[in-house]
């Protein structure tokens, strides 16, 4: 699997790449929505794409049905290579290598802020500019209700968390309680 995920950015980042030298960022990225939007709509597609007795030239006429009018050239022979090389497997993860390059480039990042009680509009676009200067990128925000943090905030940018809950506070006078020499 590790492997997988280190060939899905090979190949997320050589279509990047190529996406940059040709200045058609934009089209690309549209087309690997479209792509992402028909894989994640129709599981069935990737079981096609994957079984070996479809014959690979049978998988591309498929994917030039589905996709030649909606994708660019360059994305649909990229879909192409992925099935000559018999790495149909790692579709769902190029596109989400891919979308992840292009929020890197594009300065854009998903972050989920959880607290214990609902946000008012102000105070959820008082935390994005916060976020969006403090991280220097545009912050697409989203909102969490979870009633077991007590209060405070838990943030989670990309793969990074910051816990400033209550519970969690709380957990950690715990353990320094539990650690601490009584007398």
């Amino acid at each position: 699997m590790a492997g997988d995920l280190r060939a899905a950015r090979r190949y997320a980042g050589a279509l990047f790449g190529l996406a940059r030298q040709r200045n058609e960022i934009s089209q690309i990225a549209a087309g690997i929505q479209v792509i992402s939007q028909a894989v994640n709509g129709s599981p069935q597609l990737l079981t096609i794409l994957e079984h070996p007795r479809i014959t690979r030239d049978r998988k591309k006429e498929l994917l030039r049905q589905v996709f030649s009018e909606s994708v660019p050239a360059d994305v649909e022979h990229f879909l192409f290579l992925l099935i000559d090389k018999e790495r149909a497997n790692i579709i769902p993860e190029v596109l989400v290598a891919f979308a992840r390059l292009l929020d890197e480039y594009s300065r854009e990042v998903d972050v989920e802020a959880v607290t214990a009680l609902p946000m008012t509009e102000a105070q959820t676009e008082a935390l994005r500019q916060r976020l969006e200067a403090s991280s220097g990128y545009k912050v697409r925000l989203t909102t969490r209700v979870d009633e077991s943090i007590l209060g405070g905030l838990i943030v989670r940018i990309g793969d990074k968390l910051i816990d400033g809950s209550i519970a969690t506070q709380l957990q950690a006078m715990r353990e320094q309680l539990k650690q601490a020499k009584v007398s």
